[in-house]
């Protein structure tokens, strides 16, 4: 089975592109052969050495190809689709694909080679454009346009990551039926539990962005600081807020802002934290994700506070989920991690694991893909 995945995420040095490798990961294992079309200048290497993208991909016998992608905000879809036009009709032509995944920023640049060569193909969304900005402009004008050209140019379905945003693009009467949904999942094997020694740690990583209003943390840090409570806050990550958190740190000691972590430091990372912590606004594009970090969380056995919003409600009600809304008194949220800090962290982390290895494992949440892409394929 030959599964060709057109992304737009630079493999290994995106945020977001841990989804992109590990969905392959879980796909090889149930008999696919993935081949996947990204960006050039993903994982950081010298000139000369192996390209260490290449062999994260090639490590389970799957293939990786390169294209040029500007990082030039407003010109990257630009330069990406017109890379992808020219290089894909030779890939596919040598590929003998079975089926494709195109994820939407890629659906311009791929959609006439895979139709001229009859492959099955559907689009995949893991998240509209997030800034307004006047290149978040040129995304949703790229966003809007993916999904007409997939619903007139042949596109098999869709693969959208929640059913949040399933049901929001029907709205907007631009969803492709029928649907995957392809919730965000975990390798739990790569993570190991907190063991909750030491200072009690509030933890988080990802994107450090304003829109997420991520200084909230710092604020959320500063009540429980002048509370007399001994504690520690690590932040990691890249955002338009990393320069401003770092300076930050630098006036609280019970504050570290360590940057961008690799992936493979992120479950190590995870370890040294009690509590983690997520005040995530309920703005319209946020209601529309799916929790990946909670999950990640989980898997490493961490309890958690999070903003009430709707992904975060999706997880269920589970003992080491507490919500506060978002808009809450600052206390609240100091009291509930206050509390945490006093609860049998052993135990709740115990059953955050648990559950995470029943059922945000990603040999979990891609099920239904496997199944949708083997139907495609007429295998």
């Amino acid at each position: 089975m030959k599964l060709l995945w057109v992304t737009a995420k630079r493999l290994g040095s995106d945020l977001a592109s841990t989804t992109q490798l590990a969905v392959t990961n879980s796909l090889s294992k149930k008999g696919w052969k993935v081949t996947i079309i990204a960006p050039k200048g993903g994982v950081p290497h010298q000139s000369g050495q192996p390209n260490e993208t290449a062999k994260m991909i090639g490590k389970d016998g799957n293939t990786f190809f390169g294209v040029k992608r500007s990082r030039i905000p407003g010109l990257g879809w630009l330069t990406f689709g017109r890379d992808l036009k020219k290089n894909l009709p030779t890939i596919v032509n040598q590929g003998d694909f079975d089926v494709a995944l195109v994820e939407w920023q890629a659906v311009a640049g791929s959609h006439k080679a895979l139709v001229q060569s009859n492959i099955p193909w559907l689009i995949v969304d893991r998240s509209p454009p997030v800034f307004r900005s006047l290149a978040g402009r040129l995304q949703w004008f790229e966003y809007r346009r993916a999904y007409k050209l997939a619903s007139t140019k042949g596109a098999s379905g869709s693969v959208p990551k929640s059913q949040a945003l399933a049901d929001w693009n029907r709205q907007q009467k631009r969803i492709v039926e029928p649907i995957t949904i392809l919730e965000a999942g975990v390798d739990v094997s790569k993570f190991k539990p907190s063991n909750f020694t030491g200072v009690p740690t509030i933890v988080h990583h990802g994107q450090l962005d304003q829109e997420r209003e991520i200084m909230q943390l710092v604020d959320i840090g500063s009540v429980i600081a002048a509370r007399g409570i001994d504690f520690k806050m690590r932040i990691a990550g890249t955002g338009n807020c990393l320069t401003e958190l770092q300076k930050t740190a630098t006036q609280y000691d019970w504050l570290e802002v360590l940057g961008a972590l690799p992936s493979e430091q992120i479950p190590q990372f995870l370890t040294s934290g009690h509590v983690a912590v997520f005040p995530l606004p309920d703005g319209e594009i946020w209601r529309l994700a799916s929790p990946l970090k909670v999950r990640e969380w989980a898997a490493a056995g961490l309890p958690m506070v999070l903003s009430n919003i709707t992904p975060h409600q999706s997880i269920g009600q589970r003992n080491w989920v507490k919500l506060i809304d978002h808009n809450a008194p600052l206390d609240d949220w100091a009291n509930q991690i206050e509390e945490l800090f006093k609860a049998d962290l052993i135990s709740i982390g115990k059953e955050a694991r648990n559950d995470a290895e029943r059922e945000f494992d990603w040999q979990q949440t891609t099920e239904p893909l496997h199944l949708k892409l083997t139907e495609l394929a007429g295998l």
